[in-house]
Protein backbone atom coordinates (compact mmCIF):
# COMPACT_ATOMS: atom_id res chain seq x y z
CA UNK A 1 0.00 0.00 0.00
CA UNK A 2 1.30 3.68 -0.27
CA UNK A 3 2.48 4.99 2.35
CA UNK A 4 1.05 8.70 1.81
CA UNK A 5 -2.63 7.30 1.34
CA UNK A 6 -3.55 8.90 4.52
CA UNK A 7 -2.04 11.63 6.84
CA UNK A 8 -2.63 9.78 10.06
CA UNK A 9 -3.24 6.05 11.58
CA UNK A 10 -4.77 6.57 15.12
CA UNK A 11 -4.68 2.82 15.95
CA UNK A 12 -5.50 1.35 20.03
CA UNK A 13 -6.34 3.33 23.45
CA UNK A 14 -9.04 4.88 24.93
CA UNK A 15 -11.10 8.18 24.13
CA UNK A 16 -8.54 10.12 24.02
CA UNK A 17 -7.83 8.29 20.88
CA UNK A 18 -11.18 8.61 19.37
CA UNK A 19 -11.55 12.22 20.02
CA UNK A 20 -7.67 12.64 18.17
CA UNK A 21 -8.88 10.73 15.28
CA UNK A 22 -11.82 12.93 15.11
CA UNK A 23 -9.99 16.37 15.92
CA UNK A 24 -7.43 15.31 12.94
CA UNK A 25 -9.87 14.36 10.96
CA UNK A 26 -11.84 18.06 11.36
CA UNK A 27 -8.61 19.99 10.93
CA UNK A 28 -9.25 18.27 7.44
CA UNK A 29 -6.19 15.66 7.27
CA UNK A 30 -6.43 12.21 5.09
CA UNK A 31 -6.71 9.92 8.77
CA UNK A 32 -7.37 5.89 9.20
CA UNK A 33 -8.16 3.93 11.89
CA UNK A 34 -7.83 0.62 14.21
CA UNK A 35 -8.57 -0.73 17.35
CA UNK A 36 -9.98 2.44 18.45
CA UNK A 37 -12.29 1.71 21.31
CA UNK A 38 -15.06 3.33 19.42
CA UNK A 39 -16.12 4.73 16.26
CA UNK A 40 -15.16 8.73 15.62
CA UNK A 41 -18.13 8.90 13.36
CA UNK A 42 -20.44 9.03 16.62
CA UNK A 43 -17.77 11.73 17.75
CA UNK A 44 -17.60 13.28 14.71
CA UNK A 45 -21.71 13.08 13.57
CA UNK A 46 -23.32 15.70 12.20
CA UNK A 47 -19.94 17.23 11.49
CA UNK A 48 -18.34 18.23 8.04
CA UNK A 49 -15.44 15.88 8.24
CA UNK A 50 -13.68 13.29 7.06
CA UNK A 51 -14.45 10.09 6.68
CA UNK A 52 -12.43 7.79 9.40
CA UNK A 53 -11.88 4.34 7.65
CA UNK A 54 -11.30 1.32 10.04
CA UNK A 55 -8.22 -0.96 8.89
CA UNK A 56 -5.70 -3.50 10.53
CA UNK A 57 -3.34 -2.42 12.08
CA UNK A 58 -0.82 -3.84 9.93
CA UNK A 59 -2.79 -2.02 7.22
CA UNK A 60 -2.89 1.12 8.99
CA UNK A 61 0.52 1.17 9.63
CA UNK A 62 1.07 1.07 6.16
CA UNK A 63 -0.57 3.33 4.34
CA UNK A 64 0.21 6.37 6.69
CA UNK A 65 3.17 8.60 6.21
CA UNK A 66 2.43 9.20 10.24
CA UNK A 67 1.18 6.45 13.16
CA UNK A 68 0.16 7.89 16.37
CA UNK A 69 -0.54 4.73 18.93
CA UNK A 70 -1.67 5.39 22.42
CA UNK A 71 -0.71 6.45 25.83
CA UNK A 72 0.71 4.38 27.13
CA UNK A 73 1.60 2.82 23.71
CA UNK A 74 1.67 -0.74 26.25
CA UNK A 75 0.16 -1.71 30.07
CA UNK A 76 2.20 -4.66 30.06
CA UNK A 77 5.35 -4.34 27.78
CA UNK A 78 4.18 -7.07 25.19
CA UNK A 79 0.80 -6.36 23.75
CA UNK A 80 -0.61 -2.80 22.29
CA UNK A 81 -3.29 -0.62 24.60
CA UNK A 82 -6.37 -1.00 23.24
CA UNK A 83 -9.88 -3.01 24.63
CA UNK A 84 -11.60 -2.87 21.22
CA UNK A 85 -10.74 -5.99 19.78
CA UNK A 86 -10.29 -9.71 21.26
CA UNK A 87 -6.98 -10.52 19.18
CA UNK A 88 -3.78 -9.00 21.09
CA UNK A 89 -1.65 -7.14 18.78
CA UNK A 90 2.40 -7.69 20.03
CA UNK A 91 3.78 -4.21 20.10
CA UNK A 92 6.56 -5.84 18.79
CA UNK A 93 5.30 -6.72 15.37
CA UNK A 94 4.88 -2.78 14.88
CA UNK A 95 8.11 -2.86 13.41
CA UNK A 96 7.47 -5.13 11.16
CA UNK A 97 4.43 -2.85 9.74
CA UNK A 98 6.60 0.35 10.28
CA UNK A 99 8.74 1.47 6.70
CA UNK A 100 12.24 3.52 7.11
CA UNK A 101 11.36 7.24 6.92
CA UNK A 102 8.17 7.15 9.00
CA UNK A 103 6.80 8.89 11.39
CA UNK A 104 5.69 6.78 14.44
CA UNK A 105 4.31 8.67 17.52
CA UNK A 106 3.58 7.26 21.12
CA UNK A 107 3.52 7.53 24.95
CA UNK A 108 5.99 5.76 27.07
CA UNK A 109 7.38 3.62 24.38
CA UNK A 110 9.56 0.78 25.86
CA UNK A 111 13.53 1.74 25.39
CA UNK A 112 14.05 -1.73 23.39
CA UNK A 113 11.26 -0.53 20.75
CA UNK A 114 13.02 2.76 20.43
CA UNK A 115 16.31 1.33 19.88
CA UNK A 116 15.17 -0.87 17.30
CA UNK A 117 12.83 1.49 15.55
CA UNK A 118 15.92 3.65 14.98
CA UNK A 119 18.29 1.33 13.92
CA UNK A 120 15.51 0.40 11.07
CA UNK A 121 15.36 4.53 10.35
CA UNK A 122 11.95 5.00 11.37
CA UNK A 123 11.23 8.09 13.22
CA UNK A 124 10.10 7.29 16.69
CA UNK A 125 9.07 9.95 19.32
CA UNK A 126 7.52 9.47 22.91
CA UNK A 127 5.45 11.81 24.30
CA UNK A 128 5.84 11.76 27.34
CA UNK A 129 9.00 13.80 26.44
CA UNK A 130 7.02 16.80 25.07
CA UNK A 131 7.37 19.35 28.41
CA UNK A 132 3.93 21.23 27.32
CA UNK A 133 2.14 17.12 26.69
CA UNK A 134 3.50 16.51 30.11
CA UNK A 135 2.64 18.84 31.46
CA UNK A 136 -0.84 19.13 30.82
CA UNK A 137 -1.01 15.35 30.97
CA UNK A 138 -0.70 16.38 34.70
CA UNK A 139 -3.39 18.31 34.60
CA UNK A 140 -5.81 16.05 33.42
CA UNK A 141 -4.58 13.08 35.85
CA UNK A 142 -4.90 15.64 39.10
CA UNK A 143 -8.09 16.65 38.19
CA UNK A 144 -8.98 13.03 37.28
CA UNK A 145 -7.40 11.76 40.61
CA UNK A 146 -9.38 13.72 42.88
CA UNK A 147 -12.50 12.86 41.41
CA UNK A 148 -11.71 9.54 41.83
CA UNK A 149 -10.51 10.31 45.93
CA UNK A 150 -13.66 11.91 46.43
CA UNK A 151 -15.49 8.53 45.10
CA UNK A 152 -13.85 6.65 47.09
CA UNK A 153 -14.00 8.59 50.68
CA UNK A 154 -17.10 9.48 52.80
CA UNK A 155 -14.68 12.65 53.85
CA UNK A 156 -14.78 15.60 52.00
CA UNK A 157 -11.29 16.50 50.60
CA UNK A 158 -11.39 20.10 51.72
CA UNK A 159 -9.59 20.68 55.04
CA UNK A 160 -8.77 16.89 55.45
CA UNK A 161 -4.95 15.62 55.51
CA UNK A 162 -3.54 14.64 52.54
CA UNK A 163 -0.01 12.99 51.51
CA UNK A 164 1.53 12.95 48.04
CA UNK A 165 3.90 10.45 47.43
CA UNK A 166 6.72 11.32 45.25
CA UNK A 167 7.09 15.15 43.58
CA UNK A 168 7.50 14.76 39.74
CA UNK A 169 5.37 16.58 37.62
CA UNK A 170 2.47 14.90 38.62
CA UNK A 171 2.98 14.99 41.86
CA UNK A 172 3.62 18.64 41.99
CA UNK A 173 0.01 19.35 40.23
CA UNK A 174 -1.77 17.07 42.50
CA UNK A 175 -0.03 19.04 45.29
CA UNK A 176 -1.37 22.54 44.03
CA UNK A 177 -4.90 20.94 43.18
CA UNK A 178 -5.38 19.95 46.66
CA UNK A 179 -3.32 23.00 48.39
CA UNK A 180 -6.39 25.09 46.51
CA UNK A 181 -9.32 22.97 48.23
CA UNK A 182 -7.64 24.08 51.45
CA UNK A 183 -5.92 20.16 52.51
CA UNK A 184 -3.04 19.62 54.39
CA UNK A 185 -0.86 18.56 51.90
CA UNK A 186 2.84 16.37 53.19
CA UNK A 187 4.66 15.59 50.14
CA UNK A 188 7.10 12.76 50.96
CA UNK A 189 9.79 11.97 48.83
CA UNK A 190 13.35 10.15 48.26
CA UNK A 191 15.29 12.56 46.28
CA UNK A 192 16.49 15.47 48.51
CA UNK A 193 15.95 18.17 46.22
CA UNK A 194 12.05 17.12 45.37
CA UNK A 195 11.64 17.17 49.28
CA UNK A 196 13.20 20.85 49.26
CA UNK A 197 11.48 21.72 46.25
CA UNK A 198 8.28 20.52 47.83
CA UNK A 199 8.74 22.95 50.91
CA UNK A 200 7.99 26.08 49.10
CA UNK A 201 4.48 24.70 48.02
CA UNK A 202 3.02 21.81 50.44
CA UNK A 203 2.45 22.58 54.23
CA UNK A 204 5.51 19.61 55.60
CA UNK A 205 7.42 17.83 52.78
CA UNK A 206 9.64 14.45 54.66
CA UNK A 207 11.66 11.87 53.26
CA UNK A 208 9.37 8.52 52.83
CA UNK A 209 10.94 6.57 55.89
CA UNK A 210 9.82 9.82 58.17
CA UNK A 211 6.21 9.78 56.28
CA UNK A 212 5.81 5.83 57.18
CA UNK A 213 6.02 6.66 60.63
CA UNK A 214 3.80 8.92 60.62
CA UNK A 215 1.17 7.27 58.05
CA UNK A 216 -1.94 7.03 60.63
CA UNK A 217 -2.59 10.79 60.00
CA UNK A 218 -3.87 10.80 56.82
CA UNK A 219 -7.48 10.83 55.16
CA UNK A 220 -6.15 10.61 51.60
CA UNK A 221 -2.63 9.06 49.99
CA UNK A 222 -1.98 9.30 46.51
CA UNK A 223 1.02 7.88 45.08
CA UNK A 224 3.07 8.93 42.32
CA UNK A 225 5.72 6.62 42.60
CA UNK A 226 6.37 3.60 40.08
CA UNK A 227 8.05 1.19 42.71
CA UNK A 228 5.61 -1.16 45.26
CA UNK A 229 6.23 1.49 48.34
CA UNK A 230 3.12 0.74 50.44
CA UNK A 231 3.91 -2.88 51.32
CA UNK A 232 1.65 -5.05 53.90
CA UNK A 233 3.73 -3.65 56.22
CA UNK A 234 3.40 -0.31 55.97
CA UNK A 235 -0.59 -0.69 54.80
CA UNK A 236 -1.24 -2.06 58.10
CA UNK A 237 -0.21 1.21 60.05
CA UNK A 238 -2.89 3.18 57.94
CA UNK A 239 -6.42 3.67 59.28
CA UNK A 240 -9.13 2.01 58.05
CA UNK A 241 -11.11 4.61 56.67
CA UNK A 242 -7.96 6.60 54.74
CA UNK A 243 -8.32 6.14 50.88
CA UNK A 244 -5.43 5.31 49.06
CA UNK A 245 -5.32 6.09 45.14
CA UNK A 246 -2.19 5.06 42.76
CA UNK A 247 -1.43 6.47 39.50
CA UNK A 248 1.90 5.43 39.39
CA UNK A 249 2.88 3.59 36.22
CA UNK A 250 3.56 -0.14 36.51
CA UNK A 251 4.09 -1.82 38.82
CA UNK A 252 2.35 0.57 40.96
CA UNK A 253 3.12 1.66 44.66
CA UNK A 254 0.63 -0.45 46.27
CA UNK A 255 0.30 -3.88 47.37
CA UNK A 256 -3.46 -4.26 46.73
CA UNK A 257 -4.15 -8.03 47.63
CA UNK A 258 -2.85 -7.04 51.18
CA UNK A 259 -4.86 -3.85 50.63
CA UNK A 260 -7.66 -5.82 50.30
CA UNK A 261 -6.97 -8.84 52.60
CA UNK A 262 -6.74 -5.81 55.33
CA UNK A 263 -10.23 -4.18 54.33
CA UNK A 264 -8.95 -1.00 52.83
CA UNK A 265 -9.60 1.35 50.32
CA UNK A 266 -7.37 1.27 47.71
CA UNK A 267 -7.78 1.96 43.88
CA UNK A 268 -5.68 1.89 40.79
CA UNK A 269 -5.93 4.43 39.39
CA UNK A 270 -4.50 4.18 35.53
CA UNK A 271 -5.71 6.42 32.09
CA UNK A 272 -7.49 9.20 33.68
CA UNK A 273 -6.96 11.92 30.66
CA UNK A 274 -8.76 9.48 28.93
CA UNK A 275 -11.13 9.32 31.00
CA UNK A 276 -12.33 12.51 32.44
CA UNK A 277 -10.93 14.85 30.06
CA UNK A 278 -10.35 12.69 26.47
CA UNK A 279 -11.61 16.30 24.36
CA UNK A 280 -8.93 17.51 26.32
CA UNK A 281 -6.55 15.51 26.49
CA UNK A 282 -6.68 15.12 22.23
CA UNK A 283 -6.82 18.40 21.80
CA UNK A 284 -3.20 18.74 23.47
CA UNK A 285 -2.07 15.62 22.04
CA UNK A 286 -2.78 17.37 18.63
CA UNK A 287 -0.65 20.56 19.39
CA UNK A 288 2.09 17.84 20.42
CA UNK A 289 1.85 15.94 17.02
CA UNK A 290 2.10 19.18 15.11
CA UNK A 291 5.11 20.31 16.81
CA UNK A 292 6.61 17.08 16.73
CA UNK A 293 5.76 16.65 12.95
CA UNK A 294 6.59 19.99 11.78
CA UNK A 295 10.47 19.84 13.43
CA UNK A 296 10.22 16.24 11.78
CA UNK A 297 9.67 17.82 8.44
CA UNK A 298 12.25 21.26 8.67
CA UNK A 299 15.41 18.51 9.78
CA UNK A 300 14.09 15.61 7.62
CA UNK A 301 16.21 13.27 10.38
CA UNK A 302 14.58 11.37 13.40
CA UNK A 303 14.03 13.34 16.40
Amino acid sequence: MNVSEYDYAVIGGDLRQVYLAAELARAGHSVCQSALCRSPEQILQGLDANTIPTLSPEDACRSSSCVICPIPFSKDGIFLNQNRSKKNYPIQQFLLYLAPGQLFLAGCIPKEFSRTAREKNICCFDFMKDTALSHFNSIATAEGVLCEAIRLSPKNLQQSRCAVLGYGTCGRTITDKLKGMRCYVTVAAAPSLEISQAACFADQSLPLNAFFRQIREYDFIFNTIPATLLTKDILSRIRPDTAILDIASSPGGVDFAAAKELSLAAQACPGLPGKYAPLSSAQAILSSVSRIKSDFERSKTCL
